[in-house]
């Protein structure tokens, strides 16, 4: 007996709606743009948008169904909270999305940007990266730590060859109105997180455009501290396994999503959805 292909491992059990409405227009799927654990991000367009709203729009799910026999949808709503906070801390600042609102416990809408994500370039235009530091610095003098800064897909390049950032899941923020010493302890992180969002810019720098980068930016896209050195230690055998595990699921037609055919290919998911393992791991 065929055993049947494993959806827990994605957020939704199957497709998002077709349509919906969005500050009060039409919206209809047009693609997913990603589709994980924890949410499936999909694009809508709207035919004759009013006045004020954008012709597209992402729309965010959090997931919906439980795991090994364990609720999550909880996680989803506590997720997409911090997210909308941080989007209202952030509104104004150029470069980062518009926040459309929520449509539910666990799904909202956020601003479409016109562009390529930076996994996707080979390099970015001449400047980026300078670019990235003004709105890295814009982010964290309104007391938020990005926190993600080291994936390349949530960068984004518009049409114009400036930066965007997207995915504020698992950013961080000052919160100096709390007791103390919580208050404290925010204070400590974002600043260890801001500092790890620029090793990561000038890393990327580095690998994409090192004609551009400057002595003082190569010294600090080689300033790992020994908090970072221990997560790489712990974390990179996970994720070797993870990768392994996801691979074997894959090619045995077990992990297969319920929106395979709206999605794009992620560079990103390159390392475990292949036929064959990676070269030097048969």
């Amino acid at each position: 007996m065929a055993r049947r292909p494993n959806s827990r491992m994605f957020a939704l059990p199957a497709g998002p709606p077709e349509e919906l409405t969005i500050a009060g227009a039409a919206y209809r799927l047009s693609r997913v743009l990603k589709h994980d654990f924890l949410a499936a991000t999909c694009l809508y367009e709207a035919a004759a948008p009013p006045e004020g709203c954008p012709p597209k729009a992402v729309v965010k799910f959090a997931r919906a169904q439980d795991f090994c026999g364990l609720p999550l949808a909880w996680a989803g709503e506590f997720l997409f909270d911090r997210e909308e906070g941080f989007y209202r801390a952030l509104a104004g600042v150029e470069g980062v999305p518009r926040w459309l609102g929520r449509l539910g416990p666990r799904a909202c809408a956020i601003e479409y940007v016109e562009g390529r994500s930076l996994d996707r370039l080979e390099a970015p235009p001449a400047g980026f990266f300078d670019a990235l530091r003004r709105l890295m610095d814009a982010v964290h003098a309104r007391g938020v730590a990005y926190g993600d800064a080291n994936k390349r897909s949530n960068i984004l390049v518009d049409r114009r060859g400036r930066p965007h950032l997207v995915d504020f899941q698992i950013s961080l923020r000052r919160r100096d109105e709390l007791p103390w010493p919580i208050s404290a302890v925010l204070r400590r992180a974002v600043k260890y997180l801001a500092a790890k969002d620029l090793y990561h810019l000038y890393k990327h720098k580095r690998r994409m455009v090192p004609q551009e980068l400057t002595p003082e930016e190569e010294a600090l896209s080689r300033r790992r501290s020994g908090l970072h050195a221990l997560h790489r230690f712990l974390t990179k055998p996970y994720r070797r396994w993870r990768r392994r595990f996801l691979n074997r699921q894959y090619r045995s037609g077990l992990l297969t999503s319920p929106t395979a055919g709206l999605e794009e290919d992620m560079p990103e998911d390159a390392t475990w959805r292949q036929k064959r393992p990676p070269k030097g791991k048969r």
